[in-house]
């Protein structure tokens, strides 16, 4: 059986329409279609996994390992397995071409690219932070590959042609070598830099809700004010004065 016929095979035990199991598995009706019928081959690995997990089946059965998987494959498979739950506690997604593809990035709830990584850098980082019993996505995915991420999207590369060199910091058509202790300090200004950014953000947004409700209770205020003397020509009894103390005295007022 090919890939395609064993999708349909699970999806027909489940007794779900192309439609129903289309939306459980988060692609198109049309899409399924295709890969029912071998129209497209090279399906993602988040779509095998999530039609193994919807049919109730294994992702090596619809990849037609059956028994005869390779150990190594079933253990790559469980590390990144645990890898996507630790990087899911704090939002952050694992994401690669294909299934059968070796590159990841890491992105964030945002769906902004943290980090690129090697399925062996990530799996080296797993059993090294696995030894020192302790592993979380901030670990896996190292500060230093943050940067050098975020600084890629401004525009620079980073990279080094000996261990014994300083790195090249590549601008346009241009490269200078920079010493790690400029990166450091440059990475130290660009987080101080984005805090003091957020910071002021907030406070923004702090004193636009405060004036908003500073203004409500004028306007209200003024309300009262003239809903009082619209009251002069008119007898106000106390439990119109009771009304007006219970409003000034609300402590959301």
């Amino acid at each position: 059986m090919t890939v395609g016929e064993r999708i349909k095979e699970v999806r027909e035990k489940t007794g779900m329409s192309q439609v129903d199991f289309a939306d459980k598995i988060n692609v198109s009706k049309q899409t399924l279609y295709k890969y029912e019928n071998n129209l497209i081959t090279n399906i993602p690995s988040d779509k095998i996994e999530a039609t193994a997990k919807v049919g109730g089946v294994s992702p090596a059965y619809l990849m037609g390992w059956g028994d005869y998987e390779d150990p190594r494959i079933a253990e790559r498979d469980a590390i990144f397995e645990d890898i996507e739950r630790i990087l899911k506690a704090k939002k952050w997604s694992l994401f690669c071409e294909s299934y059968d593809d070796n590159y990841f990035t890491i992105k964030n709830v945002n769906g902004q690219t943290l980090a690129g990584l090697y399925d062996y850098e990530l799996i080296s980082r797993y059993h090294s932070l696995k030894k020192k019993g302790k592993i979380t996505a901030d670990l896996l995915v190292s500060s230093e590959s943050v940067f050098k991420k975020y600084l890629e999207s401004l525009g620079y590369y980073i990279d080094q042609d000996n261990l014994e060199h300083k790195p090249f910091i590549h601008y346009g058509n241009e490269a200078v070598r920079i010493s790690n202790d400029i990166l450091d300090d440059i990475r130290s200004k660009i987080d101080t830099y984005a805090k003091a950014t957020i910071d002021s953000a907030i406070l923004k947004l702090n004193e636009k809700e405060l004036r908003k409700e500073r203004k409500e209770k004028e306007r209200f205020a003024a309300y009262l004010l003239n809903a009082a003397h619209a009251r002069t020509d008119i007898e106000v009894t106390e439990e119109a004065n009771q009304h007006d103390d219970d409003i000034m005295n609300d402590e959301d007022f």
